[in-house]
């Protein structure tokens, strides 16, 4: 491949997604532009008729049959036993040519033109070691669900929990982030040891190590959610690692309000279970055993005072769901593990409620979620509402 033309090259893992993967394949060699494409297909030995698509494709590409819309395409792939996707991927990008890089899940797509908005970006931006763009979120018909749209690359907002509404802050869409393959000679490959949340563990080690993350508010990926696939196997599967990526980038002294909240969704996948909630305790701090005794200590503190608080959290959600009994008993546990408790404004709300009743407390509830839905929109999801800024 002439040095003098950009050269990206994709890794996509495959393990049984036959009726998607063709559209996979396609999206990327369908390419239009003036680059070569390095394609690498590492699939897991699947058992369906993955292997008989990538062939017919590895076939039409190699043997000069596939029409082109860039400067050339190189098709590489394999079919065997590996550790899992993030295995895949690193096995992938070890084989990589390119200067520029990405991965593409086996029933993801990209948008048309997408890989020539990437190579003008890095050739007019020379100093960017990461681009990362919008896309759209669709079902297995590919029918739209909503727009993923992006925003500046914030660390800090990265590698928080935003309690406010409860949710992650991973706003970077994987399927439409593409960097120079420089970085792995800067930050290492993708982290083994992580099955979900190894992309936005990346995300974080790249702001760590000071590496430039640019957005570019154009399309440039499709992330399909599809039943029984990992992003939708549970509310709480992503959790655990999220955990340690917390822990490793913020510390065991600021875990509380992480942990506060992984018990607190364990509760509600489990209708208030409170036994639930401290099996969970002693299993997330399983996962820690192989840290310093200093470090264990310190995250068996911060998960025994996430527990009690996650614990008021739920008696107050308790109450407004109309099961004032369990709320009460949710809340003598807390105050039972932690007398001081008593006085966390928490414990005051719940008694409020108490003292009220559920028709002031649920109005005064739907009060604040608009307040903080319009905070959250204005601040964070601005591009969702106001389409002219970036």
């Amino acid at each position: 491949m002439k040095e003098s033309h950009k050269t990206i090259s994709i890794v996509t893992p495959s393990y049984n997604q036959g009726e998607y993967l063709e559209e996979t394949i396609r999206s990327v060699i369908s390419q239009e532009g003036d680059f070569y494409i390095d394609y690498l297909i590492m699939d897991g030995g699947s058992t369906d008729n993955s292997v008989d698509i990538i062939k017919k494709y590895a076939d039409l590409v190699n043997e000069g049959s596939w029409e082109k819309n860039c400067l050339g395409i190189d098709l590489t792939w394999v079919s065997e036993k590996d550790a899992g996707q993030t295995d895949a991927i690193n096995k992938g990008f070890k084989m990589a040519r390119g200067e520029v890089v990405s991965w593409i899940n086996s029933d993801d797509m990209y948008f048309p033109g997408s890989f020539s908005a990437v190579v003008n970006h890095f050739s007019h931006n020379p100093d960017d070691d990461f681009v990362f763009g919008d896309g759209d979120v669709i079902d297995k018909t590919g029918a739209l669900q909503w727009e993923w749209l992006s925003r500046p690359y914030n660390l800090k907002l990265l590698k928080s929990y935003h309690f406010l509404w409860n949710d992650f802050t991973n706003y970077i869409m994987q399927q439409a982030t593409f960097w120079k393959r420089v970085v792995f000679d800067k930050i290492g490959m993708l982290d083994f040891s992580l099955h979900y949340s190894m992309d936005i563990e990346y995300w974080i080690r790249a702001g760590e190590e000071g590496l430039k993350l640019t957005h570019i508010p154009v399309k440039l990926g499709k992330f399909r959610l599809i039943p029984g696939t990992k992003s939708l196997s549970s509310d709480t599967a992503f959790w655990p690692e999220n955990l340690e990526i917390f822990r490793r980038y913020n510390g065991a002294k600021a875990m509380k309000p992480f942990l506060t909240y992984f018990f607190l969704n364990k509760g509600l996948s489990r209708n208030f279970d409170i036994e639930y909630i401290r099996s969970q305790n002693g299993l997330i701090l399983e996962r820690w055993r192989g840290l310093s005794k200093g470090e264990q200590e310190v995250l068996k503190n911060r998960a025994s005072k996430a527990t009690a608080i996650a614990c008021l959290r739920l008696s107050n959600m308790a109450f407004l769901r109309g099961e004032p009994k369990k709320a009460y008993s949710i809340y003598k546990f807390a105050i039972g593990h932690n007398r001081l408790l008593a006085f966390h404004y928490l414990s005051i709300v719940f008694l409020f409620k108490f003292l009220a009743g559920r028709n002031v407390s649920a109005f005064l509830s739907q009060f604040r979620t608009r307040i903080i839905q319009q905070y959250r929109n204005r601040k964070y999801l601005y591009r969702y509402f106001f389409k002219g800024r970036s």
